[in-house]
């Protein structure tokens, strides 16, 4: 009986905002006071982290804030009346207690006569989210010696891996012939998408590599599997990474058996190793081994293909050369951010096979 698909853990990270009106700190955060409680002491408050509520950890988010007037106005050496210090900080969950918020601020020093009091002063914060804590708006409150001072804090929700599916499901395998087989992940915000299927009964697999994030929103990528694939049960996992957070969601799929039986042909597989990054036409080394059943391809010919991000056609870019030992390598250049893989070239007694996908970063 076919299994349904299942997502075990998955998890991402949204990006914190203080929301309001005055005193923009960057681009990516505006600030403001609440109405209610306005001490006008601090300022500039911007979050240093993404505030998200995370899957299966407890995470720490730091942000920054000045310190408006730190010893008053005017010039000459503050008292002590005048002098603003941090009595308190606490940040409160929509429908829960407040939690505890650590402050680092230390008052700058006092000056001497006729010299101008500092207009400003930083500090930073931290405080930690759970995975049993609540997105939506969070109430950020750092007393001082002035007053209370309340800002807004978004608080993204748990995300992630969303949905996954294979196509066709099941497999059904077909005696002679490579059977293309899709796998489609719906991924929130996520760098680095990846995707690997396995034989719940023998060792076999497929790797996908790097998924491609398409104008669709979802992140896609192709494999072929051969009439001798093994039959039965399979497991699709899709990893992804956000926000320094490892994402994992878990699905089954089925393969059935080719009518007739499987064909004599023997097995290629192909590995690729390439670097995450490359500067703009700099040559960088593409590399991998070729195998035939579970021994080295030795002296075979594989072609290298590329497409560039955004596209949706590979290029064929050139040939390699596998050694005595099914060794390859090849020295390329691109301008542009995309996505390698190598072919093995089916003979009358061998099969096909695609390397995994692999994304390269050029700058």
């Amino acid at each position: 009986m076919k299994k349904r698909m299942r997502l075990l853990l998955a998890t991402a990270t949204g990006v914190a905002v203080l929301v309001g009106g005055a005193s923009l700190s960057s681009a990516s955060a505006s600030v403001s006071q609440a109405a209610y409680v306005a001490a006008d002491d601090i300022t500039n408050v911007s979050m240093s982290g993404s505030a998200y509520v995370p899957a299966d950890k407890e995470i720490e988010v730091g942000f920054t804030f000045a310190v408006a007037n730190p010893l008053g106005t005017g010039t000459g050496p503050a008292p002590d009346a005048e002098k603003v210090s941090i009595a308190s900080a606490d940040i409160t969950p929509p429908g829960k207690s407040a939690k505890a918020v650590t402050v680092s601020y230390t008052a700058p020093a006092n000056v001497a006569d006729n010299q101008p009091r500092p207009t400003s002063a930083s500090g930073s914060g931290k405080f930690t989210i759970t995975k049993d804590d609540p997105s939506g708006d969070w109430t950020l409150k750092i007393v001082t010696s002035r007053g209370t001072n309340s800002f807004t804090v978004k608080v993204a929700g748990k995300q992630g891996i969303t949905g996954a599916s294979v196509n066709p499901n099941p497999v059904n395998l077909v005696k002679g012939q490579e059977v293309k087989v899709t796998v489609q992940a719906a991924v929130k915000d996520a760098s680095l998408v990846s995707a690997k299927m396995t034989s719940d009964t023998t060792s076999e697999y497929y790797d996908l590599g790097s998924l491609e994030l398409g104008t669709d929103g979802y992140y896609t990528g192709t494999v072929y599997f051969t009439d001798d694939s093994a039959p039965g049960e399979w497991t699709l996992e899709i990893s992804a990474n956000r926000g320094g957070e490892t994402l994992k969601g878990v699905g089954a799929f089925t393969v059935n058996a080719p009518s007739g039986g499987a064909s004599k042909k023997a097995k290629s597989k192909v590995t690729l190793g390439a670097p995450a990054k490359s500067k703009v036409s700099k040559a960088f080394k593409l590399y991998g081994k070729v195998y035939r059943g579970s021994k080295a391809y030795s002296g075979k010919i594989v072609e290298v293909y590329f497409k560039k991000k955004g596209t949706t056609k590979y290029k064929f870019m050139g040939f390699a050369k596998a050694s005595s030992t099914g060794k390859y390598s090849k020295a390329v250049k691109q301008r542009y951010d995309g996505y390698w893989r190598v072919k093995v070239p089916a003979t009358s007694k061998t099969y096909g096979s695609w390397s995994s996908q692999k994304f390269v970063d050029v700058k």
